[in-house]
């Protein structure tokens, strides 16, 4: 059975995230050290599925003047039996950019962080 909750973790950044959670609740909680959670319900989630696993991200920062921050982590595929959990490792990614009225004007940037992982399978409320 396909796992569907993440918990993924490092030094500070903690994430929870949840496949099929209904869309009205957070799917997605995203913490950076002592900064209150940011929640996130399945629709401000984007998710490509690429060679590398399925490519997660949110939008942490984003001003349509001013620029912005993205943060995303690849998920593989892992089954894990009801009631089991798995550890993994994986690697998360946080994009900088500029917006049109961003003075002086940055050239995106990108910064990685390795993030050690626990998947469950789990029931979601509907």
């Amino acid at each position: 059975m396909s796992a569907n909750y993440f918990v993924l973790k490092h030094h500070h950044v903690e994430v929870q995230y949840t496949i099929g959670a209904t869309p009205e609740i957070p799917a997605l909680v995203y913490q950076d050290g002592s900064s209150a959670p940011k929640s996130f319900t399945a629709s401000e989630i984007t998710t490509d599925q690429t060679g590398l696993g399925t490519l997660v991200s949110v939008a942490l920062v984003l001003s349509v003047d001013t620029g912005g921050e993205r943060f995303g982590f690849f998920l593989p595929q892992i089954d894990v039996p009801r009631g089991d959990s798995v550890e993994f490792h994986t690697v998360g990614v946080y994009e900088r950019f500029s917006g049109p009225d961003s003075f002086p004007h940055r050239d995106p940037s990108w910064r990685c962080i390795e993030l050690r992982g626990t998947a469950q399978t789990v029931e979601v409320p509907l």
